[in-house]
């Protein structure tokens, strides 16, 4: 037991590493990810489809994404970070190659919707989980950091998809992701390391406190966990419902192409600082209270959205939202290490990612139908503020229910 409390100095700390590895991980994975908005009207001229099938694409992405995010977490929980992230690099860059061959519907279901979401299913949980490992005091700042990759990606590849649509096409454009982010994350795979004692080193050697450890089967069974999964499942409806159409809107409205990518960045930039400034704010201010107020931003923006016609609205909207939207993201795996600890964290993670993706599916799904009915997204607009409402009264619940958690 005393070997166990003399840890090894160093001049540096190898966290930092991992949290520096990690935000990558998911730069390249969620700018990916959502980039598929200015993919989404080239797909739709080219193929002649309709937005509800353009959508539904992505959404049975969403749903693939997060089933498999269960368990490739479980593996990566019981194998390590490193096998399980070279296969999803490698799945990557396989499914954005074949995306970019596509020449029928179920083509694209079966390259994007299937083989890519399995390569991209590990990247939050093996991150997240990785980086809790790592830290105990700071954490929630650590996780902000490395959750602030779904910004950068966010910022500089869906504008970068954009140049590259127009300099060549959609075909070539995915073609050259593909190879990019497969070598790429197959590389930075190597980087990621296991945690020795799941404690963070400073001037003092001493370990902290160890976590209360909760089985994976009694996780999922736990009142708060299902409070947790109803809660990101109504923000997920509301993020992928903006993410995918917030640029055919714009465009709709007579923005011009390249500005209407840059409202998307907007959100990724505003998403970083929602991230550092919510993960840090976590640590003084509590989950549950930054819970609440990014449950009350997004409400605010999609009141905003509903009346944009201008655009310094949209920019309006996308400060709001994007801050909003960043600010819940690391709030997952601090809720889930709050109340059961990082044994089985990413698989844990994974099953709020594929139950609320089922949301996160709908939100595209839905908003597209609405609009090929109406040729408008006015009343999906007014449905993404009412399902933010529900996010935030299931918030104040979890909050009322899970106060002496937050107090010890």
């Amino acid at each position: 037991m005393n070997d166990l409390l003399e840890v090894p100095r160093s001049k540096y700390f190898y966290g930092w590493v991992i949290v520096a590895v990690c935000t990558l991980m998911l730069a390249i994975a969620y700018g990916l990810i959502y980039s598929y908005s200015v993919f989404f009207k080239p797909l739709a001229e080219h193929f002649n489809w309709d937005r509800a099938t353009v959508s539904g694409v992505y959404s049975a992405s969403l749903v693939i994404r997060g089933g498999f995010s269960i368990f490739v977490g479980w593996l990566a929980d019981r194998y390590g970070p490193v096998k399980i992230t070279v296969f999803c690099g490698f799945m990557i860059g396989l499914g954005l190659l074949l995306t970019s061959q596509v020449s029928e519907l179920w083509q694209l279901y079966a390259a994007y919707a299937i083989i890519e979401a399995i390569g991209l299913s590990g990247a939050f949980g093996i991150a997240t989980a990785v980086t809790s490992r790592w830290f105990t005091r700071n954490r929630g700042f650590a996780l902000g950091i490395v959750s602030s990759g779904v910004g950068v990606g966010t910022l500089l590849i869906v504008p970068g998809a954009e140049r590259l649509i127009k300099i060549f096409n959609w075909s070539e454009a995915y073609l050259i992701f593909g190879i990019i982010s497969g070598v790429v994350m197959i590389a930075i795979a190597f980087l990621l390391k296991t945690s020795p004692y799941n404690i963070q080193p400073n001037k003092s050697s001493s370990l902290q406190t160890p976590q209360v450890e909760i089985s994976l089967g009694k996780a999922i069974r736990s009142p708060k966990m299902i409070l947790l999964i109803l809660v990101f499942g109504f923000i997920f409806f509301c993020v992928q419902m903006i993410i995918v159409h917030l640029y055919n809107y714009a465009t709709d409205i007579g923005v011009d192409p390249l500005i209407a990518a840059s409202l998307v960045a907007t959100i990724g930039v505003l998403s970083i600082a929602g991230r550092l400034i919510m993960g840090f704010g976590s640590d003084k201010l509590g989950n549950f209270n930054i819970l609440i107020i990014c449950c009350t931003l997004l409400i605010i923006s999609f009141v905003l959205l509903i009346f944009a016609k201008s655009l310094w609205v949209l920019y309006i909207f996308a400060v709001l939202f994007g801050f909003a939207y960043g600010g819940e993201v690391p709030q997952i795996p601090l809720f889930l290490g709050k109340f059961f600890g990082t044994k089985a964290l990413a698989a844990l993670t994974g099953v709020i990612l594929f139950v609320s993706n089922i949301g996160g599916a709908l939100g595209p799904l839905i908003a597209g139908k609405i609009f090929d009915l109406d040729a408008s997204y006015k009343w999906a607009f007014i449905l993404g503020a009412v399902i933010g409402l529900g996010s935030l009264s299931i918030a104040l619940v979890l909050k009322r229910q899970g106060q002496e958690i937050t107090r010890g």
